[in-house]
């Protein structure tokens, strides 16, 4: 939707509107029109506003499928109220209407209910004639995708016979995106900037790729190209903002992720990244700042982003030697509907290790084993937490009894074991780890290792530079 809201078309049917409602001033619109304002009103994360657009369509046109179908996506989304959802969906007049079918799918999918949500389109497959049948299974799969339910996505694509079509691309490059293929992701997404080179979706996918991979230069081109295009592309300007984060130039960064917070100021992703850069500058007060801004556009608009900002505003804190106030917001963490009690257990251990007490760092990490069954993810938390703290021969010990499977599900825990066995002067087993990690976890290598190497080196350089240079820094 973002490039037909960037669309001259829309911004003058907004304006218009905009200028007719602060005068008081009536002006017809159709229900597609009055839906398209009100969507944008709840992509920029106004939801009042869309909503109250939307009854005013609704009052003008009794059972339209447009508007209902938003509110009750606000409801499914926003207020995780199903059952609301299903009563709006079911006000719709025309049954027959494909958004129709649309939204009582995603409601099932929003609920877990994705082989429901596939029976219940497929049952409508017959009734499709020639015209609306592509369109049907493009936008299917697109649902699934949406809801990162890749098997069945594929399934829907499989259904049509028009590969060569932009949409038919787009949906497959997404799945490989989702499926970590980021190579043939970004294959698919240059072969379409090749058919369409100013298509700035196109743009913000190959860099939504090339971060995946690590391949920030790349990913900082391909963001320079859709801004060129269209200077006010908000992926574009997170995404520049978040590989600079990276580079670690955060006075950049804060210059794009503030362009980008002006633009969606509902939106966490512009101040909390803005915290991290100002935390890893360690100017804690700032980033507390604007850490409490995204904490309360969060409890508004995305309750399920608030474990993110607190494990933040845990960490300043506890560096900061603010123990209570850190595990205030743990105790915070851990009331929330979806909180991992094992991976909180291990934060709380690091707040007291990091701050000097170590034997409560110790039952926390005993019982968050506990919790988890001893799991390799939780282990390579502990880990890392023993890491950081200058336990190396502890954290040496955890993540060298790591197997095969153990790394392929945490590539990460190679760069970890390799820095560890750096410190304690393992040189062989630093070079082993190193080499995979640069190939199978290059962002925490960047992360992990960027001390050790010239900060114009890539990882995948690294491995090359320490062969060539056995006395790092």
């Amino acid at each position: 939707m973002q490039g037909y809201f960037d669309s001259k078309a829309f911004k003058q049917l907004l304006n218009r509107y905009e200028e007719a409602r602060s005068h008081n001033e009536k002006f017809f619109l159709d229900s597609d029109q009055l839906t398209d304002i009100a969507e944008y009103y709840h992509w920029m994360g106004r939801t009042d506003e869309a909503l109250a657009v939307a009854d005013d369509a609704l009052h003008m046109f009794h059972g339209a499928t447009g508007p209902l179908v938003l509110k009750a996506r606000i409801a499914l989304l926003n207020d995780n109220n199903a059952k609301k959802a299903i009563r709006l969906a079911e006000e719709i007049e025309d049954k027959s209407d494909l958004d129709y079918y649309y939204i009582k799918a995603e409601i099932m999918l929003a609920i877990g209910k994705a082989q429901e949500a596939d029976l219940y389109l497929e049952s409508y497959l017959d009734q499709m004639d020639d015209n609306d049948y592509c369109d049907y299974v493009l936008d299917a799969a697109t649902l699934f995708v949406d809801y990162e339910q890749t098997d069945l996505a594929r399934k829907w694509l499989k259904r049509s016979n028009e590969a060569d079509l932009p949409d038919f691309q787009e949906t497959l490059g997404r799945i490989h995106y989702l499926e970590k293929d980021y190579v043939e992701s970004e294959r698919i997404f240059e072969n379409l900037l090749d058919q369409s080179p100013y298509n700035t979706y196109y743009w913000d996918m190959m860099a939504y790729n090339q971060l995946a991979m690590d391949h920030l230069a790349d990913a900082i081109t391909s963001c320079e190209y859709a801004l060129a295009i269209n200077p006010t592309d908000e992926s574009a300007l997170l995404y520049m903002g978040q590989a600079l984060m990276r580079q670690k130039n955060y006075e950049d960064a804060v210059e794009y992720l503030q362009k980008y917070g002006d633009l969606r100021p509902c939106n966490i992703d512009g101040p909390l990244n803005i915290a991290i850069c100002h935390i890893n500058q360690e100017d804690f007060n700032a980033g507390l700042h604007y850490l409490h801004i995204a904490e309360h556009d969060a409890e508004i608009h995305c309750p399920d982003r608030l474990w993110d900002i607190y494990q933040e505003e845990v960490f300043v804190h506890s560096q900061t030697g603010q123990v209570e106030q850190a595990l205030g917001y743990i105790d915070k963490m851990e009331q929330l509907k979806d909180n991992d009690y094992a991976v909180t257990t291990v934060l709380r251990g690091n707040v007291y290790l990091e701050n000097l007490h170590p034997g409560k760092a110790r039952e926390c990490f005993e019982k968050a084993l506990k919790l988890s069954g001893s799991s390799p993810a939780i282990l390579m938390r502990v880990a890392v937490s023993l890491y950081d703290n200058n336990y190396l021969t502890e954290s040496y010990g955890i993540l060298s009894s790591f197997g095969a499977e153990d790394f392929r599900q945490l590539p990460q825990a190679h760069a970890y074991l390799a820095i560890s066995a750096y410190d304690l002067g393992y040189r062989e087993e630093f070079l082993t780890h190193l080499k995979e990690a640069v190939e199978k976890a290059p962002e925490a290598a960047r992360q992990v290792f960027a001390p050790l190497f010239p900060e114009e080196l890539e990882p995948t350089e690294y491995y090359e530079h320490a062969q060539k240079n056995p006395n790092l820094t």
